[in-house]
């Protein structure tokens, strides 16, 4: 019974470290694109947003860098089913603003989900949903540990 039990066991973690191999390797598939833009982008952004009166929506994931080096923001974007759909970058200067838009993180597919980022350094996110005639604070979770900052974004959407 002893060397049953002790089969099964090998074959269950067998089947998980091959799941987890091949769900790293897709998640190594998809490109990572570099995106650098200005809080006076966002401005306009938000702007046009108001003033748009076409099904046309996007969720800005807003970083500010509380330290005093400069960092980069790496992200990932989740479809509804938790597959891997994009992810992008963008450098935070020291004591500043940037900005990435799902749709970045999609390369243009519409799509409704979750972003998942992180960075070395203080760094704090806000998320935006712009909709036509209105823009919406969208929660997220921010966690630290030691020097390292992960954001969850529960709901990104772009459409």
């Amino acid at each position: 019974m002893k060397i049953q039990s002790l089969i099964y066991s090998a074959l269950f973690l067998s089947a998980a470290l091959l799941s987890l191999g091949s769900g790293r390797a897709a998640a190594q598939a998809v490109e990572e694109v570099d995106i650098g833009r200005l809080e006076v982008e966002l401005r306009v952004d938000i702007t046009d947003a108001i003033e748009r009166d076409t099904d046309v929506a996007n969720t800005a994931l807003v970083f500010n860098n509380a330290g005093r080096v400069a960092t980069t923001v790496y992200c990932t974007a989740f479809s509804g089913n938790g597959e891997i759909l994009g992810r992008g970058k963008t450098r935070v200067p020291a004591k500043g603003v940037r900005y990435l838009r799902a749709s970045d993180l999609s390369d243009g597919v519409d799509f409704v989900g979750s972003a998942v980022c992180k960075a070395r350094g203080r760094v704090t996110a806000t998320s935006v949903f712009l909709a036509p005639g209105a823009i919406t604070a969208l929660d997220v979770k921010q966690y630290r540990r030691k020097r390292t900052s992960r954001m969850r974004f529960p709901l990104v959407a772009s459409y």
